[in-house]
């Protein structure tokens, strides 16, 4: 008799495996309702969305991106996942719906200054697959509601479709919207600065600023930990150093929170540093209103609370602080 898969995952730290139990995350039916009024609610206008139609849609899928795309053919609402280029290398961060109005086609999130390069990258593999590429940019937008993570907005607006964000529960729902009624929704709805400080503070990175295309790594940008990344759904582009860098066990550095005078400016791809030594530490991706990200030696900059520091956009000394996001599943991060 086939036995059922365990609970228990592995998770590479910076030298070695450690065991640690999957985390519960709440389903929907579960979840209280709230009105849309007690949560944050950000239009994101830094996202597109692309329409993914055709019987080859799912098999297609599934033989490019990090992720397990049968989750979201089985009947799962929204997936996260990458894509990368062939030395393993991320090109774009994807959040893929399944369309509630259109069984069997999907929905792609994706930053908007990247729209064409996936469009062009997904007929470069498309070849003979029975797939049809629709930009719906104009026909659809893109929210986030976060604050109250363990409840559900609750709304009488038609013409909405309500996804929890695949990553962690922290970062709350994801609501797509026909331009039509999104005025209804924008009414309350806040900069999307608000939604990056939120992503911030908890050390979630996303888009071509923060995990920079071609030179970032799958899992020093945490696609792991966020649940992006499937090791036991076969090949796909780029699988290679992703596997033996997962399997070595060997993630020195990962996209981390940092903290500064919000009276400072943050300068992107500075240089962080150790205090005490001068020895590099990192280098910071990007900041807003004292809160940012950087991608940081975990080792090196959670050893005895390290201080460590960087320059601003001025040239000036802009002292930083870190933290091991409290996501992070036991064993990560953990001296």
């Amino acid at each position: 008799m086939r036995r059922a898969s365990t609970t228990v995952k592995f998770i590479t730290t910076g030298c070695e495996f450690r065991p640690i139990r999957a985390r519960n995350i709440s389903t929907e039916s579960q979840l209280s309702k709230r009105p849309f009024t007690d949560f944050s609610l950000a239009r994101l206008h830094s996202k597109s969305l692309l329409r993914l139609s055709g019987s080859d849609v799912y098999p297609f899928l599934q033989g490019i991106l990090t992720n397990d795309v049968q989750i979201l053919e089985h009947g799962a609402s929204s997936l996260y996942t990458q894509l990368l280029n062939i030395k393993g290398r991320v090109l774009c961060d994807l959040i893929l719906y399944n369309d509630t109005k259109e069984a069997g086609n999907v929905l792609v999130e994706v930053d908007s200054s990247q729209t064409d390069l996936l469009i062009k990258t997904f007929k470069k593999y498309k070849i003979r697959k029975k797939v049809k590429i629709e930009n719906e940019t104009n026909n659809l937008a893109s929210y986030a509601a976060f604050g109250c993570f363990n409840e559900q907005p609750e709304t009488d607006v038609s013409s909405i479709a309500m996804y929890r964000d695949p990553r962690i529960p922290q970062l709350g729902w994801r609501i797509l919207s026909s331009q039509p009624v999104s005025h209804e929704l924008d009414s309350h709805a806040q900069e999307e600065d608000a939604y990056r400080q939120h992503r911030y503070k908890l050390g979630v990175g996303e888009g071509p600023e923060e995990h920079i295309p071609e030179k970032s790594l799958p899992l020093e940008c945490n696609s792991f930990l966020l649940h992006g990344v499937s090791f036991s759904k076969g090949c796909f582009i780029g699988q290679e150093l992703t596997s033996r860098s997962h399997h070595t066990g060997v993630i020195r550095k990962r996209i981390m929170p940092v903290t500064y005078s919000s009276a400072k400016s943050l300068k992107a791809q500075s240089e962080v540093k150790l205090c005490a030594t001068d020895k590099s530490a990192g280098t910071v991706r990007c900041g807003v209103n004292g809160y940012g990200l950087a991608l940081l030696r975990v080792n090196d900059v959670l050893k005895n609370g390290a201080a460590i520091y960087t320059t601003d956009s001025n040239g000036d000394t802009l002292e930083l602080s870190t933290n091991r996001p409290n996501w992070w599943p036991e064993g990560v991060g953990v001296l």
